[in-house]
């Protein structure tokens, strides 16, 4: 018996609010006093400060991300919060009505899986990581690859310059996409299509090199969050070793049991007879780039995983809308298909909101040295962290600027050429100096300089201007207090002149 279209109706109103429920609350896993702990956030948050206190990304600060995600961080923890919510439950939205639109049965399904993948709590490393913009930029691009609307391609555009703008490498598992794009448009109109996706490329880009040149930093953003990554940040090691190292954080994040079922899939999907080959070729082609990262720098790092959240989905929406076969166009089948893909990354989300702290920044917060130092007044410039990102947080937490523009400066210990005249060190020395700087909070022996010239360079530079302080509790000597000049001998007083 045929179901009533109103029933129908209000089948999916309910299926939509309990998906964007489910988004919601998986977002809330990682609001502000619960958030993961990570490094790199601390930095994007600083930059955000120094932003608004007007600051230039680049010019003032160090970093070698693209700026928008300095820019998302102006809005402070919970604005970001909420940014990032609000993006996911969009993206979740959208691609919930391109299921619907598409008759696949179970439509909340695969939008449900996004945010499952999205907020898998070993790959995320909470809200703020700039590949989990990218995915939604991802996801959002696919669906308006379905649309009827020619300012669809305007959307396109604006998503591709936020992509540029958010993670470089990740324009490539986008590049499918846009050569599949293309394809269609060619078949068209070309001209309208392809001007509106040049303006709204323009609509973002343009704002902010016109932000960078205004504060003469156009040059400081070509060379630190684009030529930079190309010059420094790769790392060559042997295939082998990439793809084990790979695999390793696929089956270590739950990720890998997902991925093998999309690709089974999607494979399966290239030897039956439909007419949407090319989509699914895309599909399979963005899944493989989505890698990009892990393979162009040689390392696995979990967040790298993130891609994955949109890619998964597209390819197995890509072999659902196109295969009618029994073995795949069942409704039972692609329940089953979606059990399988869902429930690692269920039962993670499950295991993360079962074990949630409010002291996951005690990686920085329980050291003896930060616990001495909160109890000293502190002012921009007092305070300088050498050679670990992650005291980022006692910037941030005690709202004070650094010193020096370097705050992210593990390359000594990565690269044998870097800095090799010194000249990175001599201005951070020279900028120490400069602010009289208080105190400093000396890692150098974290991860050991490949030029132990430079490391003797910082060294006697620290113990020339600088004492150890002894902090009760601690294991090394990490914290130096400046030397204080020594204080002039007034000449004794003689006898009253006549």
């Amino acid at each position: 018996m045929k179901q009533q279209p109103r029933t129908i109706e209000k089948q999916a109103r309910t299926s939509l609010l309990l998906l964007l429920t489910a988004g919601f609350l998986l977002s809330l896993l990682y609001c502000p006093p619960v958030d993961i702990f990570f490094d790199d956030k601390e930095i994007f948050r600083y930059i955000g400060r120094v932003i608004a206190r007007g600051g230039v990304p680049y010019r003032d600060v160090f970093d070698h991300k693209p700026p928008l995600i300095y820019f998302f961080n102006v809005a402070g923890p919970w604005g970001l919060w909420v940014i990032d919510t609000a993006l996911t439950l969009v993206a979740t939205l959208v691609f919930f009505r391109l299921c619907r639109r598409h008759r696949l049965a179970f439509p909340w399904l695969l939008p449900l899986l996004f945010d499952l993948l999205l907020r898998n709590y070993l790959v995320c490393m909470g809200i703020g990581m700039t590949r989990a913009y990218t995915a939604i930029f991802l996801l959002l691009f696919f669906c308006l690859l379905f649309g009827i609307s020619a300012r669809r391609y305007f959307w396109m555009g604006l998503l591709a310059a936020a992509t540029l703008l958010m993670q470089q490498d990740q324009l490539l598992p986008l590049l499918p996409m846009i050569v599949y794009a293309c394809a269609k448009v060619f078949t068209r109109r070309p001209g309208r299509s392809i001007s509106m996706a040049a303006l709204g490329f323009a609509a973002l880009s343009l704002p902010v090199l016109l932000y960078f040149g205004f504060h003469h930093a156009l040059a400081d953003l070509w060379r630190d969050a684009f030529r930079f990554n190309f010059d420094w940040y790769t790392e060559r090691v042997s295939t082998a070793e990439q793809f084990r190292a790979i695999h390793a954080a696929l089956e270590g994040t739950g990720t890998l049991m997902p991925l093998v079922i999309a690709l089974t899939l999607g494979i399966t999907a290239l030897f039956l007879r439909h007419a949407n080959k090319p989509l699914v070729i895309a599909a399979l082609l963005t899944v493989g780039l989505s890698f990009i990262a892990n393979l162009l720098s040689g390392h696995a790092f979990n967040y790298y995983l993130l891609p994955l959240a949109a890619s998964l989905p597209m390819l197995v929406f890509a072999v659902f809308d196109s295969i009618g076969e029994p073995f795949l166009g069942d409704r039972k089948s692609r329940l089953l298909f979606g059990f399988l893909l869902c429930c690692l990354p269920l039962y993670n989300a499950v295991q993360h909101a079962t074990h949630l702290s409010t002291h996951t920044d005690d990686v920085v917060a329980a050291m003896p040295e930060y616990r001495w130092l909160r109890d000293q007044p502190l002012t921009d410039g007092q305070l300088y962290i050498f050679n670990n990102s992650n005291w980022a947080y006692a910037y941030n937490r005690r709202d004070i600027l650094s010193p020096s523009p370097w705050i992210y400066h593990y390359f000594w210990g990565w690269y044998p050429r870097w800095d090799a005249g010194h000249a990175q060190l001599k201005s951070i020395e020279n900028e120490l100096a400069a602010h009289h700087t208080r105190f400093v909070v000396d890692f150098s022996g974290d991860l050991p300089f490949r030029d132990p010239t430079a490391l003797a360079d910082w060294k006697a530079f620290l113990r020339a201007s600088y004492r150890p302080v002894a902090v009760p509790g601690a294991t090394a000597q990490l914290l130096w207090e400046l030397t204080p000049p020594p204080t002039a001998v007034r000449p004794a007083a003689g006898p009253p002149v006549k």
